[in-house]
């Protein structure tokens, strides 16, 4: 949970470090049409992981830089400790709200589909029974 929320605080300050930034420099870096570089410096959309670690890489600080990548390997490794936990992927399939096994399965292959409110979730469900 630590790693989730200190990567909403670098979003939230590189989110922040981009609205100060000449859009079309920006759009140009982040390899955007100018459209989707305005929909997600609105916050419609958020930045999705490679863009977050795209910025840091630009204007993140080391402590910064080695905190995603931290998270990043967290996230990555999720699927993976899910499936040997004792608890049963059922119940994180339910606790996430997907319908199908291969959705879940489907993030173990595909770790940039992990939604951050997802990860939030796990952990605040692995700590309230006490996992973490």
């Amino acid at each position: 949970m630590e790693a989730a929320g200190r990567y909403r605080e670098i979003l939230a300050k590189m989110t922040e470090r981009v609205s100060e930034e000449d859009a079309p420099t920006m759009a140009m870096y982040l390899g955007l049409s100018m459209t989707n570089y305005y929909i997600k410096r609105r916050g419609e959309r958020p930045f999705n992981y490679a863009d977050i670690a795209r910025l840091v890489e630009r204007y993140g600080s080391d402590e910064e830089q080695a905190d995603l990548q931290a998270f990043f390997t967290i996230r990555d490794g999720l699927y993976e400790w899910l499936q040997k936990s004792p608890i049963p992927l059922v119940q994180f399939r339910r606790l996430l709200g997907l319908q199908h096994y291969r959705d879940l399965a489907h993030r173990g292959t595909q770790p940039n589909t992990w939604r951050l409110d997802d990860l939030e979730k796990i952990g605040a469900f692995l700590a309230q029974i006490g996992q973490v």
